[in-house]
């Protein structure tokens, strides 16, 4: 197999764990600087991992799966281009800064009912939306 090929199957792979470590991040509502923080590495190394511009070692790699709570195979996962499509809309709405900011201060609230109240408020508009 000719190295080009090779060194972009890995570029696709780590840019796909990347992406899947940025969006447990914010879905915990966890900063760069916290997780970071406890892998032990900069603030920018990070983004570097979240990028796939870096490969993230293992031994970080498995720190941070601990600091998430999440198995290590939640980030190894299947490729994108077998991703269910409800999966699939998921990752492309999660870049959006508004989808993100929402998920960060959806972990803040910690109380179940107001997070009933709100989920069923946002069905209330999508429907008045259609």
């Amino acid at each position: 197999m000719p190295r080009a090929n090779i060194r972009k199957s890995g570029d696709t792979f780590y840019r796909d764990l990347g992406q899947s470590i940025r969006l447990t991040r914010n879905a915990l509502g966890k900063s760069q600087t916290d997780v970071a923080d406890h892998i032990d590495v900069t603030f920018q190394q990070l983004q570097k991992y979240e990028k796939g511009v870096n490969r993230i070692p293992v031994q970080e790699l498995t720190k941070l799966a601990a600091y998430l709570e999440a198995p290590l195979s939640h980030f190894l996962g299947e490729d994108e281009t077998r991703r269910a499509p409800a999966l699939q809309l998921f990752a492309e709405q999660a870049r959006g800064k508004e989808f993100q900011m929402f998920l960060k201060h959806w972990a803040a609230i910690k109380d179940t009912r107001t997070r009933a109240a709100i989920v069923e408020l946002v069905k209330a508009m999508a429907a008045i939306s259609r």
